[in-house]
């Protein structure tokens, strides 16, 4: 079995480095969000010292976090974090209470429910967000981004986190901090995949997104839109061949046991955030607000370092055999060019400035 090391795969997560902007929403209550991130923004300085006091003195709030995966994992806990640290910089002013993963819905009833304010506050993925609003596929297009240093400068720190705030607050929500779902790969039970006739013929099962069945299209796969409660099933009957998703998600799938081959495309970054209800955020002081964006930020921090270490760990511990795919490899650049051609398509549906950025920053 070939084991896996990535690249500075347990880096530090740099907090300092963390956008503290939230960009106003739109509507009646544009002013008032923009107002109070900006405050948020200059007061963090005062929050993250320690300031517990004047926080203490604000009225009292409260709020609800959930997220869609049951049980005790990375989720779970990094809720308890973001309670925990959102009690102590608020002096104990905010008040958190977890609902258990899973039990409202799916991401897109998650994101609706922050949208009314019937809901404060959850761990949502992007690609979720985007099926209740639409607009942010041009975030994860095919091997835009591909190893982790790329993530944490563009999608956790950089320009593109800040675009998806903006996107976020124009729909009523409060992109407060990154968590994130890893990247996607491909395991399968018929051979390893080291080359474009490896993937040729291969039945895959892929989420609904466009990019993802356009992507194994593209490289000769047949891409097969499955849900993730039938995909077990459907790999046990023969229905595919093969699973596309984060490592972590295919053992909470529990796929794991019957792949053979994995492959570490790396060719899909998938995000995520701690994300706010306007209402919510709007109900907190200016000390506040800056007390609950710290505490996210460290949960979102400890969300990222502890999944990215399970997804080692998994690999380590594996009965599968396990294939790194060589940035200087002809199979490594070939699926770049499938990739970068597949952009193209793309362009009409997003902002040009968006998509000239990305072909700057990342094309071949």
């Amino acid at each position: 079995m070939k084991k896996i090391n990535r690249r500075n795969f347990l880096k530090v997560m740099g907090l300092a480095s963390a956008s503290l902007t939230l960009a106003a929403c739109g509507g009646s209550s544009s002013t008032a969000t923009s107002t109070a991130a900006s405050t948020a923004t200059s007061t963090a300085a005062s929050a993250a010292a320690g300031d517990a006091a004047a926080a203490a003195s604000d009225p009292a709030v409260s709020f609800s976090v959930t997220n869609t995966h049951s049980g005790e994992g990375v989720q779970d806990k990094s809720m308890d974090k973001l309670i925990e640290l959102a009690d102590k910089y608020s002096g104990g002013s905010i008040k958190g209470t977890k609902i258990a993963g899973g039990s409202l819905g799916g991401e897109r009833e998650e994101t609706e429910m922050l949208q009314l304010g019937t809901l404060e506050c959850a761990f949502v993925a992007d690609m979720g967000v985007d099926s209740a609003i639409g607009g942010l596929g041009w975030a994860w297009l095919p091997f835009m981004l591909t190893d982790y240093d790329q993530v944490d400068e563009y999608y956790i720190n950089g320009w593109i986190n800040d675009e998806l705030t903006k996107q976020y607050a124009d729909n009523g929500l409060i992109r407060v901090a990154p968590t994130e779902n890893c990247f996607r790969e491909c395991g399968n039970v018929k051979r390893p995949i080291n080359s474009m006739a490896d993937m040729t013929g291969l039945k895959i099962r892929v989420p609904e997104t466009q990019a993802c069945q356009d992507f194994y299209t593209a490289l000769g796969a047949i891409p097969a839109a499955i849900a993730t409660s039938e995909t077990l099933a459907a790999l046990e009957q023969g229905t595919v061949d093969g699973v596309d998703n984060s490592i972590y998600n295919m053992k909470s799938m529990g796929v794991l046991e019957k792949i053979k081959y994995i492959t570490m495309l790396n060719y899909m970054y998938s995000g995520a955030s701690i994300t706010c209800s306007e209402e919510f955020w709007n109900s907190m002081t200016a000390n506040q607000q800056a007390a609950f964006k710290q505490a996210a930020d460290e949960a979102g921090a400890f969300f990222r370092e502890n999944m990215r270490a399970d997804e080692q760990t998994i690999l380590d511990q594996g009965s599968f055999e396990v294939e790194e795919i060589d940035p200087s490899s002809d199979f490594y650049k070939q699926m770049k060019e499938k990739a970068v051609e597949l952009w193209a398509g793309y362009a009409s549906e997003y902002p040009s400035d968006i998509m000239d950025r990305i072909n700057q920053d990342f094309s071949v």
